[in-house]
């Protein structure tokens, strides 16, 4: 085999090697909790989707070392959402004195999905939203909101109420 075709045949391997290695890097997927809020006739439903991984982590965080698909860990999956995800009075940092109610937890497919919802009349401003779920197992953890409704139709972003 000629130099230049050695080569021409090196830089062709380091070529798809690189290239693989960059796909890979962009594949990587980041942290992030996706909530949807839907106003259905007389209460909110509200749906929480993580990545089973981040759920896997949340249910090791939370003290569970049994399997992701157990009962036990979608409960506490379902419970570590419930304690991190709240409806705040306006204008204050306290909860509503409606509370959401959890429904329970599911996997489908590579996600986790934990339902919730509120039991109260339409209100003329959606409350503000204390979201801390994923914080305490990936800080930099994202979290997006949609919510809709009659009159409804907005994207939030994470907002904390500070810690007593």
């Amino acid at each position: 085999m000629k130099a230049s075709t050695r080569h021409w045949l090196l830089g062709a391997v380091l070529a798809v090697s690189c290239a693989l290695t960059g796909a890979s890097a962009v594949a990587h997927r980041g942290h992030a909790v996706w909530t949807d809020i839907n106003w259905n006739g007389d209460r909110f439903e509200i749906t929480h989707r993580m990545h089973l991984a981040d759920a896997i982590a949340v249910n090791r965080f939370a003290g569970g070392d049994d399997d992701i698909e157990a009962l036990p860990s979608l409960a506490r999956v379902a419970l570590y959402v419930e304690e991190r995800f709240i409806l705040l009075a306006t204008g204050d940092t306290t909860a509503l004195e409606t509370p959401l109610i959890t429904i329970g937890a599911e996997i489908e497919d590579d996600f986790v999905f934990v339902y919730q919802e509120w039991e109260a009349p339409l209100p003329a401003v959606f409350p503000k939203i204390d979201n801390r779920i994923l914080l305490d197992v990936e800080p930099d953890a994202q979290a997006f909101i949609h919510i809709s409704g009659p009159g409804i139709d907005e994207e939030r972003e994470r907002i904390l109420r500070p810690h007593p």
